[in-house]
């Protein structure tokens, strides 16, 4: 699951980085008939400089954060992962999934959606804890890999835009000889961090039925299967019944 990053993070960091370059240092006012030459490329190194420290602490923070942060940083502190309430949706019929049905996951789910707490901490502890479980039995699965790993990245996609958001404020303030505010600038990031930030709970959603998917579909065909095994049984019963009477 390490894998699940390299790329998607590394081209958002350049776009970033080059986008601060260009409009947030005095990079874009150098006049190149300037006599100045010295002047010029300090101002040039400067701007190098300050943009890479930006993206190595935009590294480290990341690696610093926990998932549970991280998580809630998504959330906007107050929005519920999507684990968090599965039985309520499914027990509410909220659930919009093509893949199965609410009526069909309420009855394998009847259990567990009758013991839920009504203390709002403790029942999105217990649904989570609960979808956990379920998702431990398909988590090799390709279509619960391939999910997961489509959420894990526009989340941290989403953080990391948002902590070099944070960056470029305090660089405003302690290297404000290099760094300049852009409107332009500001605008970009913030319409960065909504795309990627809905893309996160749509993947999150897509992540969580997946795996109620797959279990409901292994119910559905557990008792297709035993069916099948019922209905085998009857016509070979049937045929020896035949075969005796013939032969009698």
């Amino acid at each position: 699951m390490k894998d699940y990053r390299e790329k998607e993070l590394k081209y958002l960091m350049i776009i970033l980085i080059l986008l601060f370059v260009v409009l947030c240092t005095p990079i874009k006012e150098l006049n190149i008939t300037d006599i100045e030459l010295h002047k010029s490329l300090t101002t040039v190194f400067s701007s190098i400089v300050v943009s890479s420290i930006l993206s190595l602490a935009t590294f480290i923070c990341d690696c610093l954060l926990s998932t549970n942060l991280k998580d809630k940083m998504v959330g906007l502190i107050f929005i519920p992962k999507a684990g968090e309430t599965i039985f309520t949706r499914i027990n509410n019929g909220s659930v919009k999934d093509d893949r199965f049905s609410n009526s069909e996951a309420k009855i394998k789910y009847k259990e567990i959606i009758s013991n839920i707490p009504k203390d709002k901490k403790e029942r999105y502890k217990y649904e989570n804890s609960n979808w956990y479980g379920i998702y431990k039995r398909y988590q090799e699965k390709g279509q619960v890999s391939q999910s997961q790993k489509d959420y894990l990245t526009c989340r941290d996609l989403f953080v990391e835009t948002i902590l070099f958001l944070v960056l470029y404020f305090l660089s405003l303030v302690f290297y404000s000889e290099f760094v300049v505010f852009s409107f332009k600038y500001l605008l970009v990031i913030i319409l960065i961090a909504i795309v990627t930030n809905i893309s996160t709970h749509v993947k999150m959603n897509r992540f969580v039925n997946t795996v109620i998917a797959l279990d409901v579909a292994e119910k559905n065909q557990t008792n297709g299967d035993r069916k099948n095994e019922s209905n085998y049984k009857i016509l070979s019963a049937r045929k020896c019944r035949n075969v005796f009477i013939r032969i009698k």
